[in-house]
């Protein structure tokens, strides 16, 4: 496409670095090229058009730096305290009621996040992408990628331990959890330091047990991994 115009101007056969890299050198004037972060890309482009300058587009940089404002913010969480009551608040006014909503999930914090994590991995699948691709720019294990691949929607993901009709005081945070897990953090005490300031109530025992369950179940921990910020 033409960046200035906004106009599409040829459709190459395919992705391969030599496709690009023979499109380019046909085009000896070009001066900027504008990509993501494929390697494919960035090898054609400096095949292709080593004279050219490469940028990123302002879409991806804002995604990318959404992406590690997010990442930033998990990791610290337990830096959070949880906010006092207001104690000029009127003891007698009575609490609005709770939205109800159609979500499997019992909190919507975290059925938010996987309907936007589903809705990413399925665009990009549209897109051509594949799921290494996918799990590489999104930062996620292959295990993740499949299940939100895998579900036609995204209330196809939810499991039985984090549905209405559970009691547990740590069903709530069993995804924040899971999802830690994925990453790479298995260590229960500086789980159980994260979700406190969360609003979790309850022992470091129950924290420890799932995480047992975990183990037991899938044989195994996840590599402890460090993802670049970028």
């Amino acid at each position: 496409m033409d960046v200035e115009t906004r106009r599409p101007i040829d459709l190459l056969p395919d992705r391969e670095a030599s496709s690009l890299a023979a499109w380019l050198a046909q085009r000896p004037g070009i001066e900027v090229v504008c990509r993501d972060r494929a390697p494919f890309f960035a090898e054609g482009a400096t095949a292709g058009a080593p004279q050219a300058t490469q940028v990123a587009d302002r879409r991806h940089l804002w995604h990318n730096l959404g992406e590690a404002a997010e990442r930033a913010v998990a990791r610290h969480r337990q830096c959070l305290r949880v906010l006092a009551p207001d104690p000029e608040a009127k003891a007698d006014e009575p609490a609005p009621p709770e939205e109800k909503t159609d979500s499997p999930w019992r909190s919507e914090r975290f059925a938010n996040r996987v309907r936007a994590r589903h809705a990413t991995v399925h665009a990009l699948l549209e897109a051509g992408h594949s799921r290494r691709s996918i799990g590489r720019q999104l930062q996620m294990t292959h295990r993740t990628v499949k299940s939100l691949a895998d579900a036609a929607k995204p209330e196809d993901l939810f499991r039985g331990q984090w549905q209405h009709s559970r009691t547990s005081v740590l069903d709530e945070y069993k995804p924040y959890l899971d999802e830690r897990w994925d990453e790479g953090c298995t260590n229960a005490w500086k789980l159980w330091e994260e979700i406190v300031p969360l609003g979790y109530r309850g022992s470091y025992g129950r924290v420890g047990a799932h995480l047992r369950e975990k183990r037991t179940r899938h044989g195994r921990s996840p590599r402890n991994r460090r993802h670049p910020a970028w």
